[in-house]
């Protein structure tokens, strides 16, 4: 019942028409982040193909710059994964016969639509301080790209030079708001989502259940992560004057955590560093990740993780994971998954709830007073 079936495709006319790639024998992928400090980093992806046909009749779509899609194909299709071709590379064996190479492959490298923007240099480019929106609408006109904030439009950032590229631009963003990003469901967009999301996963995970509404997982990690835990914290806006909090008793050395941001003020990044220091200042123990094979599934829906059950939507997804009797409430950070003919796993990188303690009025995890933070 869990076992699924992928298929690459590629287009050449921006997705009126999609051609499938074959003999595909392996397959990656890889959306958001393992830990939530972690630095914002593209989604990628890779396959890699039987290629007998290929050094006599060459896909000349398999160049950098092709768009290309995943797709699980096992009943209705539905596209999980969304970018460009980064980089390819022949394997070419012996025999060589009648213009066939049963010995040749191909490995074929993909990214999503932030890497694209990781190339785009800011030129110096004056960005003018205002709502986050607004930036994001001025982004989008200099590079092309759909860039976008699903938080407060009233949220505000102070001006700045982009005199890098413009995925280092959208990073200070996500660091000066404490948010991720989805960027593999559209190979030209990039979208910055702030952490005071709502989506609560319906489908969770076990060790035990597997149903419709249980993906049941075959390994599950615990960690006490040195990088997020922080006695001192310093917030350090490009415009403005840095703002410095201590754990109160902390003593020095302190573990010190220090983000340059583009708060729009002092006060603005003094409430932010508050806000880390609350998170980062009591040392924990937590799930750190688990493992989820495909072909274990009862009911199958691994690769729907994530808002409207769109798979590329995962990074800040709210899931319960249950482990010998006890639920834990999680946040998802990032994914991986590779794929072979024989079947599939994924592994969920998460983060405790209590790292993510803002309030969200109405909400049973998030809405608890003297347990959850106003925000910043």
């Amino acid at each position: 019942m869990g076992l699924q079936s992928y298929t690459v495709s590629y287009t050449t006319d921006f997705g009126t028409t999609w051609t499938a790639f074959t003999n595909v024998q392996e397959l990656q992928l890889s959306i958001g982040r393992q830990a939530q400090l972690d630095q914002i980093k593209a989604s990628t992806g890779s396959f890699r193909m039987r290629y007998p046909n290929g050094y006599a009749s060459p896909i000349a779509a398999l160049v950098s710059g092709t768009i290309v899609r995943v797709q699980n194909t096992t009943g209705t299709p539905y596209t999980v994964w969304t970018g460009r071709i980064d980089n390819v590379s022949a394997e070419y064996g012996i025999p060589y016969a009648g213009g066939v190479g049963q010995a040749d492959y191909v490995t074929v490298t993909m990214e999503s639509a932030f890497a694209v923007a990781g190339r785009m240099q800011g030129n110096g480019y004056s960005m003018s301080a205002g709502s986050i929106a607004s930036q994001m609408t001025a982004a989008s006109a200099q590079t092309g790209l759909t860039l976008g904030y699903s938080g407060s439009s009233a949220q505000t950032l102070a001006a700045t030079t982009v005199s890098s590229t413009w995925a280092d631009w959208i990073n200070r963003v996500c660091q000066s708001t404490n948010s991720r990003i989805w960027d593999a469901y559209d190979y030209l967009s990039v979208n910055v989502v702030p952490p005071f999301s709502s989506n609560v996963n319906t489908v969770n995970f076990s060790d035990s259940a597997n149903n419709s509404t249980n993906q049941v997982y075959s390994q599950i990690n615990f960690d006490s992560l040195s990088d997020n835990y922080y006695t001192q914290v310093t917030v350090t806006p490009e415009s403005y004057s840095a703002a410095t909090v201590t754990k109160a008793g902390a003593t020095a050395p302190y573990r010190a955590y220090q983000a340059n941001t583009l708060n729009a003020s002092t006060g603005q990044a003094t409430d932010y560093a508050n806000y880390l220091l609350a998170n980062y200042s009591t040392a924990r123990f937590a799930i750190s990740s688990f493992t989820c094979m495909a072909e274990a599934q009862a009911s199958f829906q691994l690769d729907r993780i994530g808002a409207a059950n769109t798979f590329a939507f995962l990074p800040g997804t709210q899931v319960a994971v249950t482990f010998r009797g006890t639920t834990y409430q999680c946040i998802l950070e990032g994914v991986t998954m590779s794929a072979r003919p024989g079947g599939a796993s994924f592994t969920y990188y998460v983060s405790g709830a209590d790292l993510n303690a803002y309030l969200i009025l109405d909400n049973t995890t998030f809405g608890r007073l003297d347990y959850n933070k106003l925000g910043y």
